[in-house]
């Protein structure tokens, strides 16, 4: 085989693995994996059936959380326009720093449980009126909770 010969040969391999490279790489990127947030194991939480009952001069905060995620966190605060302080309670009215929110679960806060005291209030509230209530986690931040007064 001549010099010509061979180089010409050496180029058309060279620009064939190019080629089957190029092929190579575009089938492989389709082929990706993107996970979801349930894959990787982040937190979610969905706080349903907020409600917001008058008690007197205050009035007490209840509120379903649907824990999806695969780790806990917990409600660390609680705010609204409507009153100047909140205070978590455990059952026996004790105050709390935090509620713990397991993974995958369902954690209600409720008249017989732990639950939420608002005090000082901004206005009087009336029965069917709607309110903004703001739950504080660790790990996922703020959350609005949209709740009805009774």
């Amino acid at each position: 085989m001549t010099p010509a010969r061979r180089g010409r040969a050496g180029r058309r391999t060279t620009a064939s693995r190019l080629l089957l490279l190029l092929v190579s790489g575009l089938l492989a990127g389709g082929c990706v994996y993107y996970p979801t947030v349930e894959d990787v194991g982040g937190v979610r939480l969905l706080p349903e059936h907020g409600r917001v009952v008058r008690n007197g001069d205050g009035a007490l905060f209840f509120v379903d959380i649907n824990s999806t995620g695969m780790f806990e966190d917990a409600l660390v605060r609680v705010e609204t326009p409507i009153a100047k302080r909140a205070q978590l309670l455990t059952q026996a009215g004790e105050p709390l720093t935090r509620i713990a929110v397991p993974a995958t679960s369902l954690t209600r806060l409720h008249s017989g449980g732990e639950r939420v005291e608002l005090f000082e209030l901004t206005r009087e509230l009336k029965a069917g009126e709607v309110v903004i209530v703001t739950l504080f986690f660790e790990k996922s931040g703020a959350l609005g909770v949209v709740s009805p007064v009774e």
